[in-house]
């Protein structure tokens, strides 16, 4: 019996052992063949991650809805599984390839959950969505419920036309938005945009980012703290206090979109434009870097550093490779180029500059180097139409329209202007001041003219009247007053000693001139037929005697201070105009007003260009022949020409012509002896 029972042993113990080593391979068997999932290393990841972590999204809950594709194993050269190390994870070594729809993943390394749905990847990880997006990082952990990747160290997010580079990166494939938050950069073909925060939609190419934004291309670097950007069409929405630099100079701006690419951009919120010397200032600018030219709506400032002058209104428009500026509707200029600050207001205020066409001007602007600095060789045109008011402290004025031109330093008021000098007016049909070395030299008033001095607080006022006036001005002060054609003049006699008002002279003259000593009259004498009467005062007092025909005494129009100027008031209105909307500026074109004004120039030039060439065309290379038959009579005959020819009748007698006495000679510009001009000093 007991070899009969150690027989029977030895086969049950075999028996045994090959059913426990078929049954392990079954089960490994079982394992390889089901799907593939991914398990974190950390504890926290073994257990799964936790979807309050993870954004839920309509469709990918994991209860309800249609269960969600699952992640396969395409290739792995090892897979391992360790039960008591991390039940139900799989980990797989060496050229790595995994699937999720149309997603796939490659890597050194991983680990694959199968029940979690989720794989954490490990070495050179490669992502490709769609075959349109590729990214890389060395690092990254998937979600294959939510979708959602998260890449970690040197990630790499790459489409046809952006480059996304930085150290921390999600991707949701569901919204297809990839984002960053902890700084990053966007590259496209031109620009390269940095931020602290940002988040790409590869399939738009737009993108957004806050925080220390900053945008470096070509030609331009835009710095903000909040930018929504498209790649593609390099056009951006920023928002916060932003500093846009260009080739075409500075941008301060609030809020707008700007298109880097074409250097154009729409401003809002109070911005300023700085090109070259000038700074445009608007709360909302259209502006064309590359054009050079902005249009201002809206409390519109333009400052010219140069020219020491800034020109305000509700809209204004520059072109700065024309140098033209424009403002409307309640436009008004401060000139602080002087001691005292000039303000002209209009309803249209136009500064245009053109290049200086006076050879002899030109040449001397440019052989002057007393100042030190670069000449300017532009001439300048500042223009007012309509309601002009000027106020300085010396002096105050109202016209229709008016007409500036720096080089020749004549300001011109047209329209019956009015102009006042303490207590003095001048009136006539047209005024012109001419300037000297920046101050006021003399004045001329033509037709209907009319000089009115208010005298103390009587009502007494000195009156002159003429077809033209010239008043000549030293020191800020009148100095002298001529008036031609058709003069009445009725002035106020006083007693020397007591400085009492004695009597009216009533006069009539063809000429008349008065001289003045700090404003008051010292002398005056007339010329041609003069009449004339004495009245006593008692006498005077109708206004039949003492008052001209013409006499206008409008210091209720005189504008008293700058804020009169600015604000449209005079001293019988105190209410300020109120801004138009701004949806009732667009009415304005500052483009047209710059094609109009330049338009009489743009001929001018061309003429010039025309007779240009006709004088080239007439003085092109003359053939042998041609020039013989031209210059016959001047050049030594030929041997085979008859020089007994007579040459044609001219008149020589002026080249001989003598003068009569040596009055004549001092006051020709012509040499006796030769008849060519001469130039003097």
């Amino acid at each position: 019996m007991g070899q009969i029972t150690e027989h029977h042993t030895e086969p049950t113990r075999s028996l045994q052992l090959i059913i426990a080593f078929l049954a392990i391979v079954v089960i490994g068997i079982s394992y390889l063949t089901s799907s593939a999932s991914f398990r974190p290393s950390s504890p926290a990841l073994t257990r799964g991650i936790s979807q309050d972590s993870l954004p839920q999204r309509s469709g990918t809950s994991r209860v309800q809805g249609k269960a969600p594709a699952k992640i396969y194993i395409e290739h792995a050269d090892l897979l391992s599984y360790d039960a008591s190390l991390m039940p139900g994870v799989q980990k797989l070594k060496g050229n790595i390839i995994l699937k999720h729809g149309n997603a796939t993943m490659t890597c050194d390394s991983a680990y694959l959950n199968e029940e979690a749905q989720t794989f954490e990847a490990f070495g050179e990880v490669h992502m490709v969505q769609a075959d349109t997006v590729n990214m890389y990082s060395r690092y990254l952990f998937y979600d294959g419920v939510t979708k959602l990747a998260r890449l970690r160290h040197n990630v790499h997010l790459a489409n046809k036309t952006t480059d996304l580079y930085t150290d921390s990166l999600d991707y949701d494939r569901i919204a297809d938005i990839a984002y960053y938050f902890e700084g990053g950069s966007v590259s496209d073909a031109k620009n390269t945009l940095t931020s602290d925060y940002g988040q790409f939609l590869p399939a738009t190419n737009d993108a957004e980012f806050r925080y220390n934004v900053k945008l470096v291309g070509e030609k331009t670097t835009l710095t903000t703290e909040h930018l929504f950007y498209n790649t593609h069409t390099q056009i951006g929405s920023y928002e916060g206090e932003t500093l846009i630099e260009s080739d075409s100079g500075q941008i301060i701006s609030q809020r707008g979109v700007y298109d880097v690419g074409k250097d154009i951009g729409i401003l809002l919120d109070r911005s300023s434009v700085f090109s070259g010397s000038k700074t445009l200032t608007g709360d909302s600018i259209y502006y064309d870097g590359g054009a050079k030219f902005g249009e201002a709506f809206g409390r519109m400032e333009l400052e010219d550093t140069a020219q020491r002058a800034i020109l305000f209104g509700d809209y204004g428009f520059f072109d700065d490779k024309r140098n033209y500026a424009f403002a409307t509707s309640r436009a008004y200029a401060e000139d602080y180029s002087q001691k005292d600050t000039l303000y002209v207001s209009a309803d249209t205020l136009e500064l245009i500059s053109v290049p200086i066409r006076d050879r002899i001007k030109l040449d001397s602007l440019l052989s002057d180097t007393t100042s030190g600095k670069k000449p300017d060789t532009l001439q300048r045109y500042l223009r007012g139409y309509h309601h002009v008011r000027i106020f300085r402290r010396d002096a105050q004025a109202i016209a229709d329209s008016m007409s500036y031109i720096s080089s020749d330093s004549i300001l011109s008021l047209y329209g019956h202007p009015y102009m006042w000098s303490e207590a003095r007016q001048l009136s006539g049909d047209t005024t012109f001041f001419y300037f000297r070395y920046g101050k006021l030299d003399y004045v001329d008033v033509l037709g209907n003219t009319l000089a009115v001095e208010h005298i103390d607080s009587v009502d007494y006022y000195n009156q002159m009247r003429g077809d033209k006036l010239r008043a000549y001005v030293a020191d800020s002060t009148l100095r002298q007053i001529n008036v031609d054609g058709n003069v009445e003049t009725i002035l106020y006699m006083k007693e020397e000693k007591s400085n009492d008002y004695t009597g009216m002279n009533r006069m009539t003259s063809s000429t008349m001139y008065v001289t003045l000593d700090s404003g008051i009259v010292k002398k005056s004498s007339w010329k041609g037929p003069v009449s004339g009467k004495l009245y006593p005062l008692s006498m005077a007092s109708s206004a039949e005697l003492n008052r001209l025909k013409e006499f206008v005494w409008a210091s209720d129009r005189r504008p008293m201070s700058k804020e009169a100027v600015i604000y449209g008031m005079d001293s019988l209105s105190q209410t300020k105009t109120l801004p138009p909307p701004l949806s009732d500026l667009r009415k304005f074109s500052g483009a047209q007003a710059a094609l109009t004004a330049y338009a009489p120039f743009d001929r001018a030039t061309e003429q010039d260009s025309l007779r240009a060439d006709s004088i080239q065309k007439a003085r092109k290379p003359l053939t042998e022949t041609e020039y013989r038959a031209r210059y016959q009579y001047v050049l030594q005959p030929k041997k085979e020409e008859d020089p007994t020819s007579p040459p044609p009748l001219i008149n020589t007698s002026w080249v001989y012509k003598a003068f009569s006495n040596k009055e004549d000679q001092d006051s020709s510009s012509t040499s006796s002896s030769i008849g060519i001009l001469e130039r003097k000093n």
